[in-house]
């Protein structure tokens, strides 16, 4: 039977630029970061000791869809997103009620691509 999510992919522009975000920014861990195959780097950072990770996309250009690119759960999604916001991250809806459960806190940011990221306390 299938477990669980492996990797998520996130599309970026900038590799060096993305992982830095996610790491130093969001304090995600690195995990690899290699040529896959030539001309293909591979990143990968993980939150904590999650099982599922975050794979860093190289792509040419992020596509802006207006949706969320990727949810991450976080008990305290207000502690955070004030933390995000003391190191310049741009919150483009604060935190409030989720418009699917009131008893969910939600709130999104813009990575260093200009990716919606959703965050959500359950």
């Amino acid at each position: 039977m299938i477990s669980h999510v492996s990797f998520a992919s996130l599309n970026v522009t900038d590799l060096d630029r993305a992982k830095a975000f996610w790491s130093e920014i969001v304090g995600f861990e690195e995990t690899v970061d290699m040529e896959a195959i030539p001309g293909m780097r591979w990143v990968m950072l993980r939150p904590g000791q999650a099982e599922t990770q975050l794979h860093l996309w190289k792509v040419d250009e992020v596509p802006q869809t207006g949706m969320p690119a990727l949810p991450f759960v976080d008990p305290d999604v207000e502690a955070t997103v004030e933390a995000l916001r003391g190191k310049g991250v741009e919150i483009v809806q604060e935190p409030g009620p989720a418009e699917w459960d009131a008893s969910t806190i939600r709130a999104i940011f813009r990575d260093s691509e200009g990716n919606q990221i959703l965050l959500a306390s359950r």
